[in-house]
C-alpha cells in the first residue's frame, strides 16, 4: 500500500531534521521542545498522525493528544475572538434628504427669494442655491 505521506515533502524533511540534531545533542530523557512539537502537530493535521508519528520516530499518543489540544484551542479561540463584519449598516431613524426644505436666499441689497422644496437632494439644494446669483448671457 502506497503512503500518502511526501517523503519529498521539504516541511517533514526540515522537521525530521531538526528532531535529528536536537536528539543528538539533548540531555538524558529532555523533553522535546515546544516548536518542533508545534511543526509535527502540522504534519500531522496535515497527513495523519500515524505517519507523521512514524515518520518523525515520535509517540504516536503524545502526538494525537498534542494534535487534539492544538484543535481545541483553535476552536475555542475562534469563538472568544468576535469575526469582522464585512458590512456594517447603520440605521439612525434618520431620512436620507429632508420631507421639506426652505432656501431663503437673499442678496446685498435685501431683495429675497424663498423656495419650498417637498424632497431634494444636497446636490439639487446647491445647484438651486447658485443659480440666481449667476451671470446671464
Amino acid at each position: 500500500m502506497a503512503s500518502s505521506l511526501p517523503l519529498a515533502d521539504p516541511q517533514l524533511a526540515d522537521t525530521a531534521a531538526a528532531l535529528a540534531a536536537w536528539r543528538s545533542i539533548r540531555a538524558p530523557r529532555a523533553r522535546i521542545p515546544g516548536d518542533l512539537w508545534l511543526r509535527a502537530t502540522e504534519l500531522a493535521g496535515r497527513y495523519g498522525v500515524a505517519q507523521v508519528a512514524v515518520a518523525l520516530k515520535l509517540d504516536c499518543t503524545s502526538l494525537k493528544r498534542r494534535l487534539a489540544a492544538t484543535a481545541s484551542s483553535r476552536a475555542e479561540r475562534a469563538q472568544s475572538t468576535p469575526q469582522p463584519a464585512d458590512f456594517v449598516e447603520l440605521n439612525f431613524g434618520l431620512p436620507l434628504a429632508p420631507p421639506a426644505c426652505v432656501l431663503i436666499l437673499s442678496d446685498r441689497h435685501g431683495h429675497a427669494l424663498r423656495i419650498e422644496l417637498a424632497q431634494a437632494a444636497s446636490s439639487d439644494i446647491a445647484g438651486i442655491a447658485r443659480s440666481p446669483w449667476q451671470t446671464r448671457p
